[in-house]
């Protein structure tokens, strides 16, 4: 097992270089832009712009946005002179937030003003991927100096304007496709795993592949919201709402990743309260987000700390299972831990930049994603890892299963058919049958002469000549006692020669050189249904009376129509 497990976690490393892949092409776009430092005062009746900038000290560079009250607020960028490039046109990147509008005052060097109102924002700062806008600035005037941003309506769920960053067009082409690669990968992967996991479902029938496809479905969902691409779609969609969606969202897909653990483990392994704290958790986490995404941005400051103190108890709950899981020596918990471990470190970055322990950074933003998209192609191991022990369960219950119908249907000194199975194999497939019993003579002498040991040995022997005599697809059955019979298609019937069988029965070699014979009653019916086959059975047993009464070694074919009247 030991082995298993490194050579699970060298393949494990592999997915996760593999994984790192959508985050490279991030970091060398984000690092070409200059990231510049926003500096907060609130809005008072009567300011200006112009009034504004002449009170430097009424802004605050240093406290967190997050622990301002909503409101309207004045943002202060200075923007230092090398974050321009000659001949290129500078760009103004910033986060997402939830307010009710933006305008913005861009100073010049040469002491020159342009104003960008709230309908001229709103028009040209549409959102680009990674849920962030941007603005192009003024090109024909000399190097921006400060800008100057009137946020209106700013719920401060995380900051009035954050990560307020210049770049140049190219550089925001080369972040935009960047952010498209992460999302195109992660969309592509959640695809091609919800395919895999509703094909496997559908074969397997397991609930576990199930609650994963609807895991799966949620962030494919929430990462098309949250990553602004729903924007190119839905035209007038605002910040605000969209992340009105998001936040449901993200706490469904929560939910839905409890609902997987809940049926991943043996639920033999997992104690029956930990299920039950599952469930409720998760519909009441799901609940709460959808209640918060519907009253926001009203008492946004304490549904969103009700709302992150929701996502407390899941690394608990994860836990718990991994615990119980480890106790019962889980087969499938080693891979789980790997795969999960991806998702763990960026929930408690996303809790950790929430509580505004962490700067907002858009690795952080998409930390879910990454870490999800972890978690698929490591859990495309372990999900493989478990059907194919589902399906070596599967294959030994089978087995088990027709041994044990084999033992139902079977002799078990002759290996012959019972006369139960018999009989239903005659009646699952009506024809023109032709019914062989025989009987063996004075068989109480054998086993008084030889034993019933020696009694067992001549009806496995007869047993034998029964099989060899039989024509191809012949049923043959051990009736009862010395009673066996031989039942055949009656266009069969020419190869079933009661001579030869006789012959071989005197034939067979016994200890001591006993010799036995047996007498043979034959008879044809076309059978329907079982009073058919009573009338065959009650003709086959008249003739084999006959012969028994005729002096024995013999057979007598009787007229089953005299024998159905």
């Amino acid at each position: 097992m030991r082995g298993a497990f490194i050579t699970g976690c060298h393949r494990v490393g592999a997915l996760l270089a593999l994984c790192l892949l959508f985050c490279l092409p991030v970091v060398p776009a984000h690092a070409a832009m200059v990231d510049l430092t926003p500096c907060v005062a609130s809005v008072r009746s009567g300011d200006s712009a112009a009034s504004v900038l002449a009170e430097p000290k009424r802004f605050d560079c240093i406290s967190p946005q997050s622990s301002l009250q909503a409101g309207d607020y004045w943002v202060r960028i200075d923007v230092p002179l090398s974050a321009h490039q000659p001949g290129q046109r500078p760009v103004l990147r910033f986060a997402s937030v939830w307010e009710d509008g933006l305008a913005l005052t861009a100073i010049h060097a040469d002491g020159s003003v342009r104003y960008y109102n709230e309908a001229e924002i709103a028009e040209r700062a549409y959102m680009r991927l990674g849920a962030t806008r941007a603005i192009m600035l003024d090109g024909q005037r000399p190097a921006v100096e400060t800008l100057l941003a009137k946020v209106s309506g700013s719920v401060i769920v995380r900051g009035v304007l954050q990560a307020p960053q210049l770049s140049t067009p190219n550089e925001a082409i080369n972040y935009e496709l960047a952010m498209a690669s992460l999302y195109a990968g992660f969309g592509g992967l959640a695809i091609a795993m919800l395919v895999y996991s509703i094909a496997l479902w559908r074969a397997m029938r397991e609930k576990f592949l199930l609650a994963y496809c609807a895991m799966v479905a949620a962030m494919t969902v929430y990462a098309f919201f949250t990553s602004g691409a729903v924007h190119y779609v839905i035209d007038g969609l605002s910040g605000g709402d969209r992340l009105r969606i998001t936040i449901p969202l993200l706490a469904i897909s929560a939910s839905t990743a409890l609902i997987f653990i809940h049926h991943f483990f043996e639920a033999s392994n997992i104690p029956r309260w930990l299920l039950q704290v599952t469930i409720s958790h998760a519909t009441a986490m799901s609940a709460f987000a959808l209640f918060y995404g519907a009253v926001a941005p009203n008492y946004v400051a304490t549904l969103d700390q009700i709302y992150l103190l929701g996502f407390v108890p899941v690394p608990f709950i994860f836990s718990a299972y991994l615990w119980f899981a480890w106790r019962k020596k889980d087969p499938f918990l080693r891979y789980f831990i790997v795969a999960w471990s991806g998702p763990a470190v960026c929930v408690a970055v996303r809790m950790a930049h929430g509580y505004g322990l962490l700067p907002y950074h858009i690795l952080i933003e998409n930390s879910t994603l990454i870490g999800l998209a972890f978690e698929a192609l490591v859990s495309s191991l372990a999900i493989g890892h478990r059907v194919r022990l589902l399906a070596q369960a599967r294959d030994r219950a089978e087995t088990a299963a027709a041994s044990a119908l084999v033992m139902a249907d079977t002799d078990p000194l002759t290996g012959l058919l019972n006369r139960r199975a018999f009989l239903r194999k005659i009646l699952d497939r009506p024809n023109h049958w032709t019914l062989l019993l025989l009987d063996v003579d004075h068989f109480k002498r054998v086993n008084d002469s030889l034993g019933h040991a020696g009694g067992d040995d001549a009806i496995i022997s007869i047993a034998a000549v029964l099989r060899s005599n039989a024509p191809e697809g012949a049923f043959v059955a051990r009736m009862g006692g010395e009673e066996f019979a031989i039942c055949c298609h009656s266009m069969n019937n020419a190869a079933l020669d009661p001579d030869k069988l006789l012959s071989d029965v005197r034939s067979m070699k016994l200890p001591e050189g006993y010799r036995v014979t047996a007498s043979v009653g034959i008879a044809n019916w076309s059978v329907h249904n079982e009073n058919d086959w009573k009338i065959l059975y009650r003709a086959a047993d008249m003739a084999l009376y006959r012969a028994k009464s005729g002096g024995r070694d013999c057979y007598i074919r009787h007229d089953t129509e005299r024998a159905a009247a």
